[in-house]
């Protein structure tokens, strides 16, 4: 699987390319488009430092994203609707990663879903497959791959 995102267009006024952290990725950003009618990505992490990374970094790559501490106030958000992809902690107080995909997926609200852990094991990729995540990245993880599944989930 390729680390590098790469998106081409017939004219290169179209492509723009970030640099985040010293590496270099190139994302669609239509010219006039209106960022407010794309899909949000949700982050739902109890790790603040975390969940404030991941927004600096889609920001910068272009996305809209909104922040959760926990599974029970991602379920709380009015506008789960503007939702179009989750990136999921497995680990978090209350209910957990996996649990929050169960309950969406009885509720049918099935969404593409990345999921995040530290705990970097195969029983817990062999679930994330299981249930149909586009990804499992280990933390820490290397921002191209997240951003990769991010462009692989809203296709």
């Amino acid at each position: 699987m390729p680390l590098l995102l790469v998106v081409t267009h017939e004219r290169s006024q179209d492509l723009q390319i970030c640099d985040w952290q010293q590496t270099l990725f190139a994302h669609t950003c239509p010219k006039g488009a209106d960022m407010e009618k794309w899909p949000v990505i949700a982050i739902v992490d109890d790790d603040k430092w975390m969940r404030k990374s991941l927004e600096r970094l889609l920001k910068s790559a272009g996305y809209r994203s909104e922040a959760f501490i926990s599974a029970e106030h991602y379920l709380a958000a009015r506008n789960q609707e503007e939702i179009g992809c989750v990136i999921l902690d497995i680990e978090l107080p209350g209910m957990s990663g996996f649990e929050l995909e169960r309950f969406l997926a009885a509720e049918h609200k099935r969404l593409p879903i990345v999921f995040v852990s530290a705990h970097d094991e195969p029983e817990v990729r062999d679930e994330a497959a299981h249930v149909g995540a586009v990804a499992f990245l280990g933390k820490p993880f290397d921002d191209n791959a997240l951003l990769e599944a991010i462009g692989t989930a809203l296709k």
